[in-house]
């Protein structure tokens, strides 16, 4: 084939000729018709080219500039926001030159929006928007505050507070839930040294973080943690580390021995979502978990199902004999609360006593002695309703009232008392509406109380 033979084919194709300079910051000039990409400069800087790729094709084209071919599927943001997926095929021609054809690959009138979103998301980790937020553990013997689960969320400027199924999946495609976990982990533990040096009753908080078992054994995980321990100067058991079931058995063995080292630097172990993966407990009593999380599935099947409450409590009796703590997620009401006491489950976790307070909320004076109260079904006027409440301190007693959001079902209208803390001599519940004035509302307040 003669070159004007491939220029030809080339040109039928809809191909343009590129060449990436990776030297003096980078530049990319293209040789061809451009508008069939959305484009309409055929010389870019490379910071500019970058700008109109998504962040993971910016990535991926980052690590193939680092081989010697490139074979890479890109989405490039054309100048009216149009969104053009291209095929770049080239090779390395010099030690900081590439050269190669830029060929169509489809189009899509979603992807912008898409675009849109993972450069919202990744901006957002950077800038420190996706935080820890904290969900309350309950010891059930006596209904008070022991700990805090520590849960990411994302602090989305106009929009709001986005939870994990809003962003994780983005994160995950775009490689970013190592970081987000570190930094939740890194905040669930600085916060807990905070609340135990200044919190009344404080001293016997606990917190927990999750970690993927991909992170677990990666070689610097072990060391980072203790260490981050050490220097918050926790006491053994203060930090747990959730690891899932579903996790964990993925690679049960090379995880032991980083558990072990854990385990001995005082960081208890966590199994959570018990029942969800295809593991006995006898098989994990060989690994040094110190409690077990019972998945919210069976918890909430209680209710309805006589046969969820015997998985519930067969694994109760299990844990125990193994000297394990256990905590039941999604407790939803009374009911189902105390029927988990009355097996012998040590701690629970749901809607049925708060949802995720923000970091701000643990340390106001009426946190660490609150307990909670009844929690009660809606009138026949149904009252209830699809409300959300907010618990503050009493204005004698705080220059700001210190909010946290509770999403609660239609069926059960749940409120926290602020217990028998000294100088806490009543209830402050303030219902709010699940409308959009009243989200606009506790977002205000939000904003008020971290001011």
């Amino acid at each position: 084939m003669t070159s004007v033979d491939f220029e030809t084919g080339a040109r039928a194709a809809g191909a343009v000729a590129f060449a990436i300079g990776l030297d003096g910051g980078g530049q990319i000039r293209f040789t061809g018709a451009l508008e069939p990409f959305g484009l309409q400069q055929k010389l870019f800087n490379w910071a500019a080219f970058c700008a109109r790729l998504g962040p993971a094709d910016h990535a991926c084209l980052d690590a193939a500039l680092r081989g010697d071919r490139l074979d890479l599927r890109i989405r490039l943001i054309g100048e009216a926001g149009s969104v053009a997926y291209a095929r770049l095929l080239g090779r390395r021609v010099g030690e900081q030159r590439f050269e190669g054809l830029m060929t169509p690959a489809g189009l899509s009138g979603e992807g912008a929006l898409r675009i849109r979103e993972e450069h919202a998301l990744a901006n957002g980790v950077a800038a420190g928007e996706v935080i820890a937020w904290y969900q309350p553990i309950i010891a059930l013997e006596t209904g008070r505050l022991a700990g805090f689960e520590a849960l990411a969320r994302w602090e989305r400027p106009g929009v709001g507070v986005l939870a994990p199924q809003d962003f994780l999946a983005m994160a995950d495609d775009l490689d970013l839930l190592d970081r987000i976990s570190t930094e939740v982990r890194a905040s669930a533990i600085a916060d807990l040294s905070l609340w135990r040096t200044v919190c009344a009753g404080g001293n016997d908080l606990f917190v927990a973080a999750n970690a993927t078992v991909s992170e677990l054994v990666s070689p610097a995980f072990p060391d980072a943690l203790l260490e981050a321990v050490r220097r918050a100067e926790l006491p053994a058991g203060a930090f747990k580390l959730e690891i899932a079931e579903t996790e964990i058995m993925r690679d049960p063995d090379q995880a032991a021995g980083v558990m072990a080292r854990l385990a001995a630097g005082g960081v208890a172990l966590a199994l959570d979502d018990f029942g969800t993966g295809y593991s006995s407990l006898a098989r994990l009593e060989m690994l040094p978990f110190d409690v077990v999380k019972i998945d919210r599935y069976f918890v909430r099947a209680m209710a309805a199902n006589e046969s969820a409450g015997t998985v519930v409590q067969s694994v109760i009796q299990l844990a125990r004999h193994f000297g394990m703590k256990i905590v039941a997620e999604g407790i939803e009401s009374a009911e189902i609360a105390e029927g988990l006491r009355v097996m012998g489950c040590d701690f629970g976790q749901g809607y049925r006593y708060a949802g995720p307070w923000h970091p701000i909320r643990p340390c106001s004076p009426c946190a660490t002695g609150w307990r909670a109260a009844s929690c009660h079904r809606p009138d026949a006027s149904g009252r209830a309703g699809s409300a959300g409440q907010m618990l503050g301190c009493d204005a004698q007693h705080s220059q700001r009232v210190l909010p946290f959001a509770i999403d609660v079902r239609a069926e059960d209208e749940c409120f926290i008392g602020l217990g028998d803390q000294p100088g806490i001599g009543r209830e402050l519940v303030l219902q709010l509406a699940r409308t959009p004035a009243g989200i606009a509302q506790r977002q205000h307040r939000a904003a008020r109380g971290r001011a």
